[in-house]
C-alpha cells in the first residue's frame, strides 16, 4: 500500500473515532490470546505530533521516545483491575531483561483519562506500583491525542457512566523507529512472546 493511501486510511480511522470506539460491556475487550501482527504497520507511532504531559509536568511529543525499542500500554489510574495487571506484566517484561538491556528500552503508559489523570495522579500511580526507573514514562494528553494514539495502536475504548473507561488491554512492542512489531493481550499470563519480540529488537 502506498504511503499516501496509508495516511488517508489512518485519517479516515481517526475521523471515524471522533467518539471513542465501542468495546464490549466489560472493563476491557479481552481477545483471550497473545496476538502476533501478521502484517505490522509501517507507519511510525512517533509521527503523531500531539503534545503529552509527563508525570513530572514536562511536555513532550512521542518522537522523544525514538532511538530505543518501546513497550507501550494505555491505562487509566482509577482502573482497579485490568490496568494494574497490565503494569505488572510490563514490569515482568522489564525484569526479564539484563540491566544493560533495560537501559536501552523505554516503558511508556499513556492515560485514557485526561480529566482525572493529572501529573500528580500519575506520580501517585507510579509510586503505588513501584515504578522508579527513569526508563518509564507516564503521560496524559487531551482527548484528541488519546484518540489518535489509540487508533494507531488499535486499542478500542469508550468512556462510561461514572467517568471510567471500557478498553482493550494491549501491550505493544515498538521498534526504535516507533513501528509496532508485536502486540500481546495484557491479561494473558504468558507474555513470553512480547518479551522475546523485545529481546530480538535489542540484538
Amino acid at each position: 500500500m502506498k504511503t499516501s493511501s496509508k495516511r488517508k486510511l489512518l485519517l479516515s480511522l481517526i475521523l471515524a473515532c471522533s467518539f471513542p470506539a465501542f468495546a464490549d460491556n466489560h472493563e476491557h475487550h479481552h481477545h483471550g490470546h497473545e496476538t502476533v501482527l501478521s502484517t505490522p504497520g509501517t507507519d511510525s507511532v512517533f509521527n503523531i505530533n500531539d503534545n503529552w504531559t509527563a508525570a513530572d509536568g514536562k511536555t513532550f511529543q512521542l518522537s522523544k521516545l525514538g532511538g530505543k525499542p518501546t513497550v507501550v500500554a494505555m491505562v487509566y489510574t482509577s482502573c482497579q483491575y485490568v490496568c494494574p495487571l497490565t503494569v505488572q506484566n510490563i514490569k515482568r517484561i522489564e525484569r526479564s531483561l539484563t540491566a544493560a538491556q533495560a537501559g536501552n528500552v523505554n516503558f511508556a503508559l499513556f492515560s485514557f483519562d485526561p480529566e482525572r489523570d493529572t501529573p500528580a495522579k500519575l506520580t501517585e500511580f507510579a509510586k503505588l506500583h513501584g515504578i522508579t526507573s527513569p526508563a518509564w514514562t507516564l503521560a496524559q494528553g487531551n482527548a484528541s491525542a488519546v484518540r489518535k494514539l489509540a487508533v494507531t495502536l488499535g486499542v478500542k475504548y469508550k468512556k462510561v457512566a461514572g467517568g471510567d473507561y471500557e478498553h482493550d488491554a494491549t501491550i505493544s512492542i515498538l521498534d526504535s523507529n516507533g513501528v509496532i512489531k508485536f502486540q500481546a493481550d495484557a491479561m494473558n499470563k504468558n507474555i513470553d512472546g512480547a518479551t522475546d519480540a523485545l529481546k530480538t529488537l535489542l540484538h
